[in-house]
């Protein structure tokens, strides 16, 4: 780390494997970072979560000037990080941006409390042109909770930016926002602790898929889930007339009993590259004796944008911690 904090470089190795683990390829790289600008907190990062209201997986709506209504995922951590994900190719329809890019990457961003239920946001996604990193999506948001806690409403501040940080585009949409469920923990959440790091999943998926899926989960200290895998959505009509692929998944892990936990996830379904639908994921897990491995039987269902299910199966999982610094 730099001097100021502000900037990084280091040395990396990527190692690229098989299905089976096995390495078929190994690249070096050294790399450099610097940090982003987003809302100073303006509380604790150690407060209790009742002083942090917006903790929780969300559902965006946002309207963009000159755009149809976009849908989104949103996950806002105890800590005052940010995660989203929302239509790919939900791109404004000008030339400036279009000469930029044509996909939209996840966001990643922090946000910080302003007044009693006052928040800003600032998130950031990178830009593809076929496949490369070509440029860079700015979102400040500044929004209000609901008395209830399970809205929110405000104003985005949307910038389009080159390779080189320069401003080709600017717009701004109105926003609306929902909870969604999860499960209540029957313990504070923060006993999900050991559950925290990284796993990798394989999925049986009777019915439907002869090979088993496989995957990536990382589930942080709050008991928060971020889950990847196969992107393509089943090969059933049902589910084929809503979407055609899949994005990562967010959730919520609580403890229900020893080694006993029940967890919620929800992805966005895409079609040609549009938010078309959800997915919601309900399992129930078992962590082994070591801690490192774990069994779900989970309900999973398949949803138009009005929320209505149009397809649901059921799955068997099995997950494997990996190694990662500091996992102890």
């Amino acid at each position: 780390m730099s001097e100021s904090g502000n900037e990084y470089a280091g040395h990396a190795r990527t190692d690229f494997l098989d299905a089976n683990w096995n390495v078929v390829f190994i690249i070096t790289s050294e790399v450099k970072g610097t940090r982003l600008e987003t809302p100073k907190p303006a509380m604790l990062v150690g407060e209790p979560d009742a002083k942090k209201p917006l903790v929780g997986i969300w559902e965006v709506n946002a309207s963009p000037i000159g755009q149809s209504p976009l849908l989104s995922l949103a996950v806002f951590g105890g800590e005052g990080s940010f995660t989203t994900v929302g239509g790919y190719k939900a791109l404004p329809p000008v030339p400036a941006v279009d000469e930029v890019a044509s996909e939209l990457g996840p966001g990643c961003g922090r946000w910080a409390a302003t007044g009693s239920r006052e928040f800003r946001l600032t998130f950031y996604s990178v830009l593809w042109k076929t496949g490369l990193v070509n440029g860079f999506q700015r979102v400040q948001d500044t929004f209000s909770l609901s008395e209830s806690g399970n809205e929110y409403a405000g104003h985005a501040q949307v910038d389009f930016l080159d390779a080189n940080w320069n401003v080709v585009f600017s717009t701004s949409s109105e926003l609306k926002s929902t909870r969604l469920e999860t499960p209540d923990p029957a313990v504070p959440v923060a006993q999900a602790a050991e559950r925290k790091g990284v796993w990798k999943w394989e999925a049986s998926l009777p019915g439907f898929s002869a090979q088993p899926m496989l995957g990536l989960n990382f589930v942080g200290e709050d008991g928060s889930s971020t889950s990847s895998g196969g992107s393509k959505a089943p090969a059933v009509p049902t589910v084929q007339a809503v979407a055609n692929e899949i994005s990562p998944s967010f959730g919520q892990f609580v403890r229900t009993g020893d080694r006993e936990f029940q967890l919620t996830t929800y992805a966005l379904l895409w079609k040609a590259g549009q938010v078309n639908g959800f997915q919601r994921l309900r399992s129930r897990q078992t962590l082994s004796e070591s801690g490192d491995e774990y069994i779900s039987h989970a309900t999973m269902e398949i949803l138009d944008t009005k929320w209505n299910v149009v397809f649901s199966t059921t799955s068997e999982t099995k997950g494997t911690r990996l190694e990662t610094p500091g996992q102890d």
